[in-house]
């Protein structure tokens, strides 16, 4: 029986944040409407983008342009691609391993702007082109819109990467949070067995790694597997019920702003941390990153279990005591290393073979 419990209690690192700069504000649910809240959210989140990159001096380093996919309803879906800056026209790189990038914000934030430190960071740190999709959010456009979005974009990018310097033999997807959702549904439609044909076609493009920060894989509340648990309230659905930035509250407001397509869609399952075991074979190497003091906790520490036990190598980061989306707190030494684990896991995936054919099949916690 799983018992993650022992990750929940605020860590020393979240107390002495919270003495010296008090709690985060809740979200006010209740006392704005849904659009002023992610308006604002919005405006914020841009903000703090901009801010960082200038402060860090990401702009110099980083050549970005924006580009906008047609969507399957014809809507034009805006795209950034991330590229390392490059100089030196005699020794000018044109083959990049190629990062696609879906932002959290329960399926309702985000913005094409929001994400340009967050992007620029992992181009810095290392070769490899970014391209964030900044899709569709509820509740202007309910679900399965995001996961739609997701899917038409990423086909785009596997047919047009090698005009911008890709390199087809080496992509992976990943996300935060809800946009963790969305990669995964990228992988386990794009990688299952029955879509091989889809990537040999496109001379041989191959999803080399999976990397999940933080994410919510199982949206229907009704089909989260408590029996899976020694006891139901160390779950940390209700063991972090009332946890900081993130509770169930506001869980379940995004829930609500999805729209009732969620519960009753045939097409898309968006509960892709409870998949059949077909789909979790095909998988490739995959990361993942949870924050101990989360309701999504073991959304990520459940599907780290059962990709293991279906033979896919995973690596599990752990951030005990810490709430979810910490990241926002410059001031953590956590939130530091969260982007250090994002270029590592990256570099991890590159680095080892496909998951069908690695002999160890390793689950490593850190």
């Amino acid at each position: 029986m799983a018992n993650f419990s022992r990750f929940g209690c605020p860590s020393e690192e979240w107390q002495e944040h919270v003495e010296k700069y008090g709690p985060p504000p809740e979200t006010p649910i209740g006392k704005m409407s849904t659009l002023a809240i992610q308006r604002s959210t919005n405006v914020g989140r841009e903000e703090t983008s901009a801010k960082q990159m200038k402060t860090e001096g990401l702009s110099s380093k980083v050549d970005i342009s924006t580009v906008l996919i047609y969507a399957r309803d014809n809507f034009l879906i805006p795209t950034r691609i991330y590229t390392p800056k490059q100089t030196d026209f005699s020794v000018r790189k044109s083959n990049f391993p190629v990062y696609v990038f879906y932002h959290g914000g329960g399926f309702v934030y985000g913005s094409l702007d929001s994400e340009d430190a967050n992007c620029s960071r992992i181009v810095v740190a290392m070769d490899i082109i970014v391209v964030h999709i900044s899709y569709r959010h509820a509740p202007q456009h309910p679900f399965p819109t995001a996961h739609n979005d997701a899917l038409d974009a990423f086909d785009w990018i596997i047919e047009n990467a090698e005009t911008f310097g890709g390199n087809l033999g080496n992509v992976l997807v990943g996300g935060v949070s809800a946009g963790a959702n969305l990669a995964c549904h990228v992988a386990l439609t794009r990688n299952a067995s029955l879509a091989r044909d889809y990537y040999e076609n496109n001379d041989g493009a191959i999803l080399k790694g999976v990397i999940l920060v933080i994410p919510w894989l199982i949206i229907n509340e009704e089909r989260f597997p408590y029996q899976e648990f020694a006891a139901k309230e160390i779950a940390s659905r209700i063991q972090c019920a009332r946890a900081p930035v993130l509770s169930r509250k506001v869980l379940d407001f995004f829930v609500d702003c999805m729209g009732e397509g969620l519960h009753d869609d045939d097409d898309i399952n968006p509960d892709v941390g409870l998949v059949s075991e077909k789909k979790l074979r095909g998988m490739p190497n995959t990361t993942i990153m949870v924050a101990g003091n989360d309701p999504l906790r073991d959304d990520g520490l459940l599907f780290a279990r059962n990709l293991h036990q279906h033979r896919v190598p995973v690596k599990v980061h752990i951030f005990p005591g810490l709430p979810h989306g910490f990241r926002r707190f410059d001031d953590l030494p956590s939130s530091h290393r969260w982007d250090e684990l994002v270029v590592e896991s990256i570099k991890w995936s590159l680095n080892n073979p496909k998951a069908d054919s690695c002999q160890d099949h390793a689950l490593t916690v850190e």
